[in-house]
């Protein structure tokens, strides 16, 4: 018999605006679906929106092909309607996909620690909480969980769900290096059937440059437009997110308004995950100077796509000059940012196709998707 997994999601499918979490734990299920029985509970509508998703059932079990999604509104959750659900059948493994969202991991690591249910196992994926830029954002609230967290004990007993040895190290620096942490890469989507093929073509002196993520200070739109002034060519600037935060949008749009003449951007408001890698396709670099990603399945959807990266070291994809597909730089590396643009800026035709292939071959290789699932066995198993 199949182990049953429950997992407090947060944001699910069909949500667009949520970002890489939603990307997470949908290819886990589908990937592992043979293996496990998912459960997915998730918030009734998308990031931001006052509004349920049209089409899904509300407050029931909705069976999907990759397992059982119950919608909720998250915002109205009781410990009530919370333990509702988690005793609606008999569940092996809880997994919480954050672990500062007060419904969905907090409040059920409270009601277990006083008893009110038990599971097998009681699984924990940060998913980037614990990453230098993430605890800067809104720090006092942050450290006071943590504080409080350590002094009841409360994560003594779960297990620690890392994407990469950065992120185990990150939990180790909060809850000590005796704390139980399992290795498991997120899975990508499946592709192993995809070849390379490129959209856009390169002129040297002319280069389409995107940033696709949320608007918010922790992906670091920001500073990427600062870069854009220094640089000696044709540039084009598209941006695909939603604004999350607006007065941050309206830091990034006075920054727009200040850039020369040979920069053009353009807003393109947010877009469904099925078109990111056709929109990675028509642009010749990603760039993406973010505080920090567990692991960024953007970057790997625009490896993929044949779009080199210049992107921050805060992500586990490193050493990417080696592999000639792109960059990972210091954020207070400014210069190193803007000389790999115009780098790529000035690449004629041939030299940036031979670029190009080399992100799509790395990203094809690096998804080997049987070897991760293998860490994932352990995981669960």
């Amino acid at each position: 018999m199949k182990k049953k997994i429950l997992i407090l999601a947060g944001y699910y499918t069909p949500s667009v605006k949520a970002g890489g979490p939603v990307q997470s734990i949908k290819n886990m299920v589908e990937s592992l679906k043979d293996r496990y029985d998912f459960y997915i509970v998730a918030n009734d509508r998308d990031l931001g929106d006052l509004k349920p998703f049209d089409d899904i059932k509300y407050g029931k079990w909705t069976s999907t092909e990759a397992g059982k999604v119950y919608y909720i509104d998250s915002r109205k959750m009781t410990p009530i309607k919370l333990l509702k659900v988690i005793k609606s059948m008999d569940f092996d493994i809880l997994y919480l996909n954050s672990f500062f969202s007060f419904n969905l991991s907090i409040l059920p690591i409270v009601l277990a620690k006083i008893r009110l249910f038990s599971f097998e196992k009681i699984i924990i994926a940060p998913r980037g909480n614990f990453s230098k830029g993430a605890l800067q954002l809104k720090p006092l609230k942050k450290k006071v969980h943590i504080h409080i967290s350590r002094i009841l004990s409360l994560y003594s007993k779960v297990q620690w769900h890392a994407t990469a040895v950065s992120e185990k190290n990150d939990i180790q620096q909060i809850f000590g290096e005796d704390c139980n942490i399992s290795i498991a890469r997120n899975l990508t989507a499946n592709y192993s059937n995809l070849i390379y093929e490129k959209k856009v073509k390169k002129e040297k002196g002319k280069m389409d440059v995107v940033f696709i993520s949320r608007i918010h200070p922790k992906k670091n739109l920001e500073q990427a437009i600062e870069f854009l002034q220094y640089l000696k060519g044709d540039v084009t600037f598209n941006i695909y997110g939603p604004i999350e935060n607006n007065d941050y949008w309206q830091k990034c749009n006075n920054k727009i308004y200040s850039l020369p003449n040979n920069v053009k951007v353009s807003y393109q408001g947010y877009v469904e995950h099925k078109e990111i890698i056709n929109i990675f396709k028509s642009h010749h670099t990603f760039l993406f100077p973010t505080l920090g990603e567990n692991f960024g399945h953007v970057i790997s959807e625009s490896l993929i796509a044949g779009c080199p990266v210049i992107i921050s070291d805060r992500t586990p994809w490193i050493k990417l000059e080696k592999m000639k597909v792109g960059w990972d730089i210091n954020l207070e590396n400014n210069k190193k940012f803007i000389q790999k643009l115009q780098y790529i800026l000035d690449m004629n035709s041939d030299e940036y196709a031979k670029f190009s292939e080399n992100a799509f071959n790395y990203a094809k290789k690096s998804a080997n998707q049987e070897e991760i699932k293998k860490a994932y066995l352990l995981l669960f198993d």
